[in-house]
């Protein structure tokens, strides 16, 4: 009797129902979870119930002999057969698979099949493959999907009207090759409901004509498109509300109803072959914003436009500098921040690193006077000149009421001490102001 009770004491883990169990189970691998099946009958197949799927092949070969990759891989797919195909009774609502090497292509179809059949929802492939391989066409169907990152040696070839998603809302593809001019437009017409899209590294090779359109995306990332300046870029998309686009420009842009455009972060690759027709077509494009993020980079070429696009209702702007000796380069000598300000009429909070302030305006840009709350100057030093800027805006900043000094790494404690105190001592136009050096 004894024996009994301190059994059941023992084994009250297994008592709770499946729900619970599968949940702690949910914390481990999957590999992990299904070694749990050996603790009892109870365990056998709870990890046949568990929503979500991660295999992942170099995390199996980190522990194993490079002398059995080829049978590690073998029983990795073999693995991934079982799962997806005997153990079929519950619906997945994620599933992510990371491999590379020798996966075999059908198989791999099968699997994402049966993860269509099963309900997923949020869909996540990482392939590494000696060439690329096509999506397989069960995947454009699924009307369960709710997110799809797909990742390395995919060709997108859409057929018209074959894509329908009307749940997918987040799509992010990554070192994916687009076949033809047709590929995205082809996707996006069958994505009614998409709202957040991320094109990263892309392949663009025979693309002369990009068209993104869609009437409710609000969240847009271009993150380089690789052989794809020569193409024509079209983005309209009257609902986007932010944008990022980290790339050179393209042979052409075309940028249309991006009225409810609320933040916008530019990073443009200087190149051989920038064309400032295209650059002035993409800040004309995204004038409205209120909120902008304007890499070194991208400032000078801004600041070629002719005429100097007006930022009319831009409210908060920040300079940073990835490398600042590489990009500072490109404006050194040259018109800088200053000359942007005048397009700024609303501008209310500005961050910016001190070097890209080339000279003081004779004429104080009207933000300055009656509009700039907050100003953070970045990589600040004791240097005369450098002072010299922060009593610019304390002289002239009639609404300031935070300047934040951020020095250099060299910069020491005396004279952060030295900075502060010719600071607090020069005149200022605000007097609700706060100045804080770090």
């Amino acid at each position: 009797m004894g024996k009994e009770v301190k059994r059941k004491k023992a084994d009250r883990i297994s008592d709770l129902p499946d729900s619970i169990l599968t949940h702690i189970l949910s914390f481990l691998s999957t590999n992990e979870a299904v070694r749990t099946s050996i603790l009892s009958t109870r365990w056998r197949y709870l990890f046949a119930l568990l929503p979500n799927i991660h295999f992942d092949l170099e995390d199996v070969l980190r522990r194993k002999n490079f002398n059995s990759y080829t049978a590690s891989v073998e029983n990795f797919m073999s693995f991934v057969d079982r799962m997806m195909f005997l153990y079929n009774t519950t619906n997945v609502d994620k599933f992510r698979l990371k491999c590379r090497g020798m996966i075999d292509s059908n198989r791999f179809y099968g699997w994402i099949s049966a993860a269509v059949h099963r309900g997923v929802k949020h869909l996540d492939l990482n392939i590494y493959l000696d060439k690329f391989i096509t999506l397989p066409d069960v995947l454009f169907t699924c009307r369960t999907l709710v997110s799809l990152k797909v990742d390395r040696d995919f060709v997108l070839d859409v057929p018209r009207g074959v894509v329908h998603l009307p749940n997918l809302n987040t799509l992010h593809l990554e070192s994916v090759k687009f076949l033809n001019d047709d590929s995205i437009k082809n996707l996006l017409s069958g994505c009614s409901n998409l709202e957040d899209m991320v094109l990263k590294q892309c392949y663009m090779e025979n693309i002369s004509k990009f068209n993104i359109s869609h009437q409710l995306l609000k969240r847009l990332t271009i993150d380089y498109l690789y052989d794809g300046y020569h193409c024509w870029l079209m983005i309209d998309t009257p609902n986007l509300a932010y944008f990022k686009y980290l790339d050179s420009i393209k042979a052409r842009f075309s940028m249309e109803n991006l009225q409810s455009l609320v933040k916008a972060d530019i990073y443009i690759f200087k190149t051989n072959y920038t064309l400032q027709g295209g650059a002035t077509t993409l800040f004309r494009g995204i004038c409205n914003v209120p909120s902008l993020i304007l890499w070194v980079t991208s400032l000078e070429l801004l600041l070629s436009c002719k005429p100097l696009p007006v930022f009319a209702t831009l409210v908060k702007l920040k300079i940073p500098c990835y490398d600042l000796c590489r990009e500072y380069s490109y404006i050194r000598g040259g018109k800088g921040l200053e000359t942007l300000l005048s397009s700024l009429p609303a501008l209310e909070k500005l961050e910016f690193s001190q070097e890209v302030l080339c000279f003081l305006p004779e004429n104080v840009p009207s933000c300055l006077l009656y509009k700039l709350k907050a100003i953070k100057i970045t990589n600040f030093t004791d240097e005369k000149h450098c002072i010299g800027k922060a009593k610019y805006f304390l002289k002239n900043g009639g609404a300031l009421q935070k300047l934040t000094i951020l020095t250099a790494p060299d910069v020491s404690v005396e004279k952060q001490l030295k900075i502060s105190n010719v600071l607090s001592a020069s005149p200022r136009e605000s007097k609700q102001l706060c100045i804080l050096i770090v």
